[in-house]
C-alpha cells in the first residue's frame, strides 16, 4: 500500500479575502433578511442518463459537462409523499435534519394512520429517525420492495468561482451514497472545499437508466479564505436549511417547502 500523501490544490477565491467586497454585497442586498432557499437557482440532476447539467438562470440555460465551485452548504431534506408517484401532492411531513419531521399535509393518500401515529411525538412533530428505519417506511418499504418508501436527500450549495451567490443542486437517493463516502473523506472542512460534480449515467435494479453524480475534489481554499466563507455562507445557509418548513403544524417559522 502506497504511503504517498497526494498533494491538494490550493485554490484562490479573491472575493473571499479579508478584505472582500463580496461580504459588504451580500450584507447589503438582503437587507436584513434571512436567506431563502426560494432566492437561489436550483440544478435538478437531469432525467434519462443524460451526462450534462442545466443551468437556468432566469430563462437563460447553461449547459455544463460539471458544475466546479466552492461547497459553502449542505442542507438535509427527508419527504414522506401520501403516494409512490407525486405529482402536484403536498409532502405528508417534511425533515431538515434527518432527526425529526414537521406535519405539512393531512392528505395522507395510501398511507395507514396508525402507522404514521407510532411516530408522532408531538403537535405535528414526527420522530423522523426512528421512522426511517421502520419496516413501513425504511429500507424495503418502496415499491417493488427495494429502497425507502421516505426519501432522503442532500443540497449542495455550490459557489462557482466569479459569482456572488451559490446554486443549489440536489443530491437524490442514486447518488447520496457515493456523495456521502466522497464528502467523509475529505481532507477539510466542507467550507475550504472546492469540488466537481460530473455525471454518468447509470441503470436502476430495474434496467431505468439514470443520472448519478460522481464528485470529485478540485482543490481547497485557504483557511484564512474557508473563514470568510463560513461567516459569508456557511452560517445563513444553515440557518436556511434547517428553517422548518412553510405551513407545519408545531413550527415556530417557517422555511421553504419541498
Amino acid at each position: 500500500m502506497s504511503t504517498t500523501i497526494a498533494t491538494v490544490k490550493t485554490i484562490d477565491y479573491p472575493a473571499l479575502r479579508a478584505d472582500s467586497r463580496q461580504a459588504k454585497i451580500i450584507q447589503a442586498n438582503l437587507d436584513g433578511e434571512p436567506m431563502s432557499e426560494m432566492d437561489l437557482i436550483k440544478v435538478k440532476t437531469p432525467l434519462g442518463g443524460s451526462t450534462q447539467w442545466s443551468i437556468d438562470n432566469n430563462g437563460n440555460i447553461e449547459t455544463v459537462d460539471e458544475i466546479i465551485g466552492l461547497l459553502v452548504g449542505v442542507g438535509k431534506r427527508g419527504v414522506l409523499w401520501p403516494s409512490e408517484d407525486p405529482t402536484e401532492q403536498r409532502p405528508v411531513l417534511i425533515s431538515t435534519d434527518l432527526k425529526v419531521a414537521y406535519r405539512t399535509s393531512d392528505e395522507i393518500g395510501s398511507i395507514l394512520p396508525e402507522a404514521l401515529e407510532r411516530f408522532r411525538i408531538g403537535d405535528g412533530v414526527y420522530d423522523w429517525a426512528a421512522l426511517s428505519m421502520s419496516p413501513q417506511f425504511g429500507f424495503g418499504s418502496a415499491r417493488g420492495g427495494s429502497g425507502k418508501r421516505v426519501k432522503e436527500s442532500r443540497t449542495l450549495a455550490i459557489l462557482r468561482e466569479g459569482e456572488t451567490w451559490p446554486i443549489l443542486v440536489s443530491v437524490g437517493g442514486g447518488s447520496l451514497r457515493n456523495w456521502l463516502a466522497f464528502s467523509k473523506r475529505l481532507p477539510c472542512f466542507q467550507h475550504e472545499a472546492v469540488v466537481g460534480l460530473k455525471l454518468m449515467k447509470a441503470k436502476s435494479k430495474g434496467g431505468q437508466p439514470y443520472s448519478q453524480i460522481v464528485p470529485r475534489l478540485v482543490g481547497t481554499i485557504s483557511e484564512e479564505q474557508g473563514e470568510v466563507a463560513a461567516r459569508i455562507y456557511s452560517g445563513p445557509l444553515e440557518r436556511m436549511f434547517s428553517a422548518p418548513p412553510a405551513g407545519a403544524v408545531g413550527a415556530e417559522h417557517g422555511g421553504d417547502d419541498e
